[in-house]
């Protein structure tokens, strides 16, 4: 009896605890249900998360998150710690080792589990297939002009661009390309709005770049790009976020033991997330091939945690598909998704080409809202809304989504691709085309494109595996045509206001001619507000003076200067002219002499004359020969041309000279001139002699030089058509900017624009007769009409009068 009392004794303390437990339980699950409910991430019930995954927690703070129990069913419980996203609307419990293909894995918390039942919830390990090697990326061939070559940047060889129609504004920004097959690098290019270079960034052999633009992070600029390598259609890569000094400031990549980001989409958030894409091979049961799953990943920039992630094998069924397990390929790839769109509400819609479909998913639980397209399409859908291997779906400010609608795939669905804006009803479920924008002549692209909205309704679209990016009107009429010279592909391609000031300096190069041309070479990869250039020159790095410049053209800027300094520099100059940045100092020869001109004018003598410059700090004494062919046919010497300044050689042709010119086809003679400094310094050039003939005395010569500006000719010669030129020179530190005007009498007979001269440099002035003017001198006895030319650059002023001649 003792015993039994005993017994019944513990039988009650034993009821009572698991009364007070079951109590406790109710409890616990009662406080979980009405606490906030958490998104978790694999959702509840998944079965592609993979061995590497970490478990993600949204919609609670980080210290609110609690106990973690996570168990696998073969693994048993895994220790791990939780790490607070940078937002502080969540975090994630990092396992401390992996989980095990095929398992079940069991999380037990406190918190309200959207998905899962009293605070638990489970998911299932699959099975991952092996690595996917890097593919060979084939490189186009260049052809006769797809290389763009820079003397100041050898290291940049970019393919070059073909602008056939410009009619779009260029207030709508500058051009964001990635060419993807060289011709020999591939890279994030960007162009200005004629086509120009202003950026490259060449990749490490077979590596390429897609969906370069411009994103906004933090409130600031940004560019963007996905970098790394692909096979079988899809990537293994990082994205990458650059600030507006080209310097790196930021690398996303895939988590949760996916091998890398995909290729197709790097989306980032003014708030510091990015949307990626990852391809996640399988091995699945049924199939003799790895299938490729296709995950979206939402990840903190700050702390590279996942913030979100879907998988479409858990959400789409593979009988969605056109691609079938028999289809070519080494892997079964059912879903290809190729973007990601944020949606007003908050919620996400992806495209998946090989359903030919679009998706909108809750971005809480990873749930299919609706579907747009495909073979279960929950819209009506009106005439031309149906898509085939489709990209870029995006959603604009109105709710109107545009898409990029290859239409081939192979097989050839559509009988070109097209750019196409679409309305949804989501009271009536329609869905209806509003535009659509096709090239002429037609393109069709089996792979990769995109489709812009512009601000005021413009439309630009790259053409994906074609070569080709265009720009519409809101009306449909293409303004903006060009394309890649050698047929190499831009994954995307967009336009977007960009200001860019590189961390670098600008680049240099020079080059020295037989003609005394020092040709410097300057450009500045990334820089968009380089108005102009200045070249500096002197014996040292701290001896330089500007010896010329000139207006900004393209990607790299080719000035001629002269100067007898080795040392030269380059300073680009805003539009304001202030001084952005210098270049380092380059060490080249010296060129002490120039000859001018493409022309010397010969008497009926045989005298002529050669417009040469001396820039020496000492007076250049000075020999000359002419020669045709192998024959000399002048030789002159002992004559004097000022330090710093220009005048001309004189030489005498000898009668084998004079016999050549006036048998010469057109009166016009080529010969090869070469004026000889005494210290050995030389120049040489091609030209022409040109005779002219005159009778009489000629009007006298006078002169009035200004202080930095003078007039370094006797004689003016005028072509039959009235354009006539005047050798000058230029003496101040600045280039001058030289205007003309020509008088006969009280007539004026021609007046000019502003011309450059490069500082302490020589040119010829151009100007052009008024027909009174071309008249005047067609009659003037002798051909020598006296005429007063007057130059002036600013405060700067030369007068001369001087014979006009017509020859010819």
């Amino acid at each position: 009896m003792k015993v039994l009392g005993v017994l019944q004794s513990a039988m009650r303390r034993f009821s009572l605890a698991l009364l007070l437990l079951a109590i406790a339980s109710l409890a616990t699950a009662a406080a979980a249900s009405a606490a906030p409910a958490v998104s978790v991430f694999p959702t509840p019930g998944s079965k592609s998360a993979l061995p590497g995954t970490q478990i993600v927690f949204r919609g609670v703070a980080p210290a609110g998150i609690g106990p973690v129990q996570v168990v696998g069913s073969r693994t048993g419980a895994h220790a791990g710690s939780v790490a607070a996203d940078s937002d502080g609307q969540g975090g994630s419990f990092l396992p401390a080792q992996p989980f095990a293909a095929g398992e079940t894995v069991t999380v037990t918390t406190a918190l309200n589990i959207l998905g899962g039942r009293s605070g638990s919830f489970q998911f299932t390990i699959a099975k991952p297939d092996g690595a996917i090697p890097p593919e060979q990326i084939p490189l186009v061939a260049a052809g006769a002009n797809g290389l763009q070559h820079f003397r100041s940047r050898p290291d940049l060889v970019p393919g070059s661009v073909t602008v056939t129609k410009r009619g779009a504004p260029a207030s709508l920004g500058d051009i964001f390309v990635a060419p993807q097959q060289g011709p020999v690098q591939n890279g994030p290019m960007l162009l200005d709005p004629s086509g120009n270079l202003i950026w490259f960034k060449p990749l490490p052999k077979n590596q390429l770049a897609t969906d370069f633009r411009v994103q906004q992070l933090q409130g600031q600029p940004v560019l963007t790009w996905w970098q790394g390598y692909t096979n079988n259609g899809s990537g293994r890569g990082e994205g990458v976020i650059y600030d507006s000094t080209y310097r790196q400031i930021a690398v996303v990549n895939a988590a949760n033991g996916l091998q890398g980001a995909d290729l197709h989409e790097f989306l980032v958030t003014p708030q510091g997330q990015a949307y990626i894409i990852a391809a996640s091979p399988l091995r699945w049961p049924g199939l003799r091939k790895a299938l490729m799953d296709s995950v979206v990943q939402e990840i903190d920039i700050k702390t590279g945690l996942v913030l979100f992630e879907w998988h479409a094998l858990d959400h789409v069924p593979l009988s969605e598909s056109f691609f079938k397990p028999s289809s070519p390929g080494f892997v079964f790839d059912p879903y290809h998704l190729n973007s990601i769109a944020l949606d007003r509400d908050g919620n996400l819609i992806v495209s998946l080409r090989n359903t030919w479909a679009d998706y909108k998913i809750n971005h809480q639980t990873g749930a299919v809202m609706w579907t747009l397209g495909s073979n279960r399409s929950s819209f009506r859908l009106g005439p031309g809304v149906q898509t085939a291997f489709q990209h870029n779906l995006v959603v604009n400010p109105d709710g109107t989504l545009t898409i990029f609608d290859d239409g081939a795939g192979p097989p050839a669905v559509h009988s070109q691709s097209r750019a196409i804006r679409i309305a949804i009803n989501i009271k009536k479920m329609t869905a209806t085309l509003l535009q659509q924008y096709e090239h002429s002549p037609p393109l069709s692209s089996m792979f990769e494109g995109g489709y812009q909205a512009l601000p005021g309704g413009d439309a630009f679209v790259g053409w994906g595996s074609q070569p080709y990016f265009s720009e519409f009107t809101a009306a449909g009429r293409l303004d903006f045509d060009a394309h890649f010279t050698a047929p190499t592909t831009s994954y995307r391609a967009y336009r977007f206001p960009w200001f860019g000031q590189p961390a670098t300096v600008p680049a240099l190069a020079a080059g020295s001619g037989a003609d005394g041309v020092t040709t410097v070479y300057a450009s500045w990869n990334g820089a968009t507000d380089v108005a102009s250039w200045r070249v500096l020159a002197g014996a040292g790095p701290g001896a330089l003076e500007p010896v010329g410049g000139g207006r900004k053209r393209g990607f790299e800027t080719a000035i001629p200067v002269h100067s007898e300094w080795p040392d030269f520099e380059v300073q680009a100059l805003g539009s304001s002219g202030q001084v952005l940045a210098s270049s380092g100092v380059l060490s080249t020869g010296t060129n002490r002499i120039s000859i001018f001109g493409h022309s010397a004018f010969i008497s009926p003598g045989g005298m002529g004359g050669l417009p040469a410059g001396c820039f020496s700090t000492r007076p250049c004494h000075t020999s000359a020969t002419v020669s045709a062919g192998r024959t000399v046919i002048a030789r002159a010497g002992g004559q004097y041309v000022p330090a710093g300044g220009g005048g001309t050689v004189l030489f005498m042709l000898s009668g084998s000279g004079r016999s050549m010119l006036s048998r010469a086809r057109g009166h016009q003679l080529g010969v090869t001139a070469t004026v000889r400094d005494s210290d050995g310094a030389s120049s040489s050039t091609t030209l022409n002699l040109v005779p002219y003939h005159t009778s009489g005395s000629g009007p006298r010569y006078t002169a009035k030089q200004g202080a930095n500006l003078q007039i370094l000719t006797k004689m003016a010669f005028v072509s039959p058509s009235g354009v006539g030129g005047v050798f000058a020179g230029c003496f101040s530190y600045q280039p001058c900017h030289a205007s003309t005007v020509v008088t006969a009498g009280r007539t004026v007979i021609a007046r000019t624009g502003s011309e450059f001269l490069g500082a302490e440099d020589c040119g010829t002035l151009i100007f052009s007769l008024t027909p009174a003017g071309s008249r005047m001198l067609a009659h003037t006895r002798g051909n020598q009409l006296a005429a007063t030319v007057t130059i002036t650059s600013g405060a700067n002023t030369a007068t001369a009068t001087m014979p006009l001649v017509r020859w010819g």
